[in-house]
């Protein structure tokens, strides 16, 4: 694994020197950015651990390993309960909540049609032609999903796919668990999905939305000094397959959207929050995206395939 680190001190309004420590590598199939603030000696312990808990989350979350909680969760299905970890009863617990919320537009169920369309590996190792969209297995549905405690079930036929749900999340997490470390604020970039905690130094937090279809234009600046913030993002843009294969299944249809969408960025008060809507987003389509979002009041930046833009 390959990392980067860079430190970096700033002045607080207080005058108290704060460090910024700052870490790069890859996890989770994607480029990952984590900068920790705080008093040097705390953060530069807390600064190694980042790529330990993310591992410890894949080895739990991944669809891509055989030997996850999450595969053998499905391999078992309709066979009973299985104990499981306290970070995995976290993302069951957030996958549920993120259909409550977005009315099944996000379905934690997709993992059977995904392996179908050929994305049962790492994105990275899918075959070029990959696999048409035709015949894929029915979608089961998050009732088929039985939580207590730390013991899940799962109907026959039922199969978890968290997808970007579960980077949000991981930020969600680092966030949290480096703040009540010590750090006294946490940016966790996860394939281009952020989370925020706390305050880096003296400034505010503020993160660009870029336009999937014009990399270069910046739609957004999202400039706030509250404690806790993510912007996560949804696009067709990249990780295409085939013909034309993309990750966004339409749970209506159970086959790939066919979304005017390009893009859908939302702002909410945590990761995984900011992840479920951008799919329900992308799912529904430009125009009632924006009606849905709006109805919900999630602050969202929206790009349909002519380059419309639209944001609230």
């Amino acid at each position: 694994m390959s990392t980067t680190i860079s430190r970096e001190l700033s002045q607080d309004l207080f005058h108290n020197v704060t460090e910024k420590t700052s870490l790069s590598f890859r996890a989770m199939g994607s480029p990952v950015d984590v900068t920790l603030w705080g008093e040097q000696e705390i953060i530069d312990q807390l600064i190694e651990l980042v790529p330990v808990r993310l591992e410890l989350l894949e080895q739990s979350w991944s669809r891509f390993r055989a030997d996850s909680e999450l595969s053998r969760n499905n391999s078992h299905a309709g066979s009973g309960e299985l104990e499981i970890s306290d970070d995995f009863r976290e993302l069951v617990t957030s996958m549920l909540a993120a259909a409550t919320l977005t009315q099944d537009l996000f379905n934690p169920t997709m993992a059977r049609v995904m392996d179908a369309l050929g994305y049962s590996v790492d994105f990275n190792s899918i075959e070029v032609n990959g696999a048409t969209a035709i015949s894929l297995p029915e979608i089961g549905s998050p009732s088929g999903i039985h939580l207590c405690g730390n013991l899940l079930s799962l109907d026959s036929g039922i199969a978890l796919d968290p997808g970007a749900l579960g980077k949000g999340l991981a930020g969600d997490i680092l966030c949290r668990e480096f703040r009540a470390a010590g750090a006294t604020g946490v940016l966790a970039n996860i394939g281009g999905d952020v989370v925020t905690s706390g305050a880096p130094g003296a400034d505010n937090w503020q993160i660009g939305v870029i336009n999937e279809l014009a990399r270069r234009e910046i739609i957004a600046l999202v400039d706030t000094d509250i404690d806790s913030l993510a912007v996560a993002t949804s696009t067709t843009s990249r990780r295409v397959w085939g013909d034309g294969l993309h990750h966004v299944i339409d749970p209506r249809t159970g086959t790939v959207s066919e979304t005017d969408l390009v893009q859908a960025t939302i702002v909410a008060e945590r990761g995984w929050i900011a992840e479920a809507y951008a799919t329900a987003a992308m799912v529904l389509g430009f125009d009632h995206a924006q009606t849905f979002l709006t109805e919900m009041k999630i602050s969202h930046y929206l790009v349909r395939n002519n380059g419309e833009v639209a944001f609230t």
